[in-house]
């Protein structure tokens, strides 16, 4: 079974004076209902890109706003099913078991699969959402959607875009820091001396060797380096100051959490291009190798709803 990832994105539309507008009130209309009105009327419809070589259409639109228990709306949620999947090349399909070819796909047919994407834009004044991207196994979605979103965005005007960019990760390592559980540290080193290559049999000077530290179970290590690690998010401090060895370069330094239910690693050399693919494989309902869409909608929702809490949007 392929991997089912979650990836987050911070979401701006962003005018030519590299101005974030309202998310409410883009030229009199909110982005949801510009999104939701031009994907409902595509609804299995595939378009075809010839730059690209693909087919794309929208399978489910489903436009939702969510109130707290005081029944006062905290944020809208547009959830998008949707296929796609390229075309251009000649290729055999062979059954898995038998090994004979079942059928041979032509140039102009396209595999198309299935994904899932959502969009959430907290209720009140906010230039900034979040956009969560399904992916499988090697196969996503996210070059394809900052594309068609561009594309809707300028037919309101030729000089807005839509920019997707990495979460912040000052607020979600934070809430990380406080509320994850820290499983364990790694620290990566590229490359190996000649002496410890000919120790270790290794040819010298062979730029693919990686070495690796793993220490599982740190205990005490969030409460005793919680001021470095703060200062490397705050970018006050080097990610390979935070722990020193004589004996090991430090090239990467990553720390794995679990955090409700599932785990997530983080590269504290990369915090400034944050970008946090999650594994829900578990937590979904796979029917046919891919996520049924309420369940996929469920993660999606919870996971944004960490975002937001993360980031102060709601309580």
């Amino acid at each position: 079974m392929k991997l089912i990832g979650l990836t987050a994105y911070g979401l701006n539309v962003r005018n030519e004076k590299h101005q974030n507008l309202e998310l409410h009130d883009i030229y009199g209309t909110t982005l949801l209902e510009y999104l939701q009105s031009i994907a409902e009327a595509s609804v299995d419809e595939y378009a075809k890109d010839q730059i690209l070589e693909n087919v794309f259409t929208y399978n489910i639109v489903d436009l939702q706003t969510i109130r707290n228990d005081a029944e006062q709306d905290m944020y809208q949620i547009l959830y998008l099913r949707i296929k796609t999947g390229d075309y251009g090349e000649e290729s055999e399909i062979v059954d898995s078991e038998t090994g004979k070819t079942t059928h041979n796909k032509s140039a102009g047919e396209a595999d198309v699969l299935p994904f899932g994407c959502c969009v959430i834009v907290p209720c009140g004044k906010y230039t900034e959402g979040v956009i969560l991207i399904q992916s499988l196994g090697r196969n996503g979605i996210t070059s394809t959607i900052k594309k068609k979103f561009n594309e809707y965005i300028k037919e309101l005007d030729s000089q807005l875009r839509v920019v997707l960019s990495p979460m912040v990760p000052r607020h979600y390592m934070e809430r990380l820091l406080k509320d994850g559980v820290l499983k364990s540290i790694r620290l990566l080193s590229y490359g190996i001396p000649d002496d410890d290559a000919e120790r270790y049999g290794i040819d010298r000077g062979v730029a693919k060797v990686v070495q690796e530290r793993v220490i599982k179970k740190p205990t005490g290590f969030i409460r005793n380096k919680y001021e470095q690690l703060m200062e490397c998010i705050r970018g006050e401090r080097a990610y390979n100051t935070i722990v020193e060895l004589d004996d090991f370069e430090i090239d990467d330094f990553k720390l794995e959490f679990s955090f409700g239910k599932r785990n997530k690693t983080i590269s504290m050399k990369g915090l400034d291009q944050l970008v946090v693919n999650e594994d829900i494989t578990d937590d979904v309902v796979i029917e046919k190798g891919h996520p049924t869409f309420e369940s996929l909608c469920n993660v999606m929702r919870e996971i944004g709803e960490e975002y937001l809490r993360a980031k102060g949007a709601i309580d």
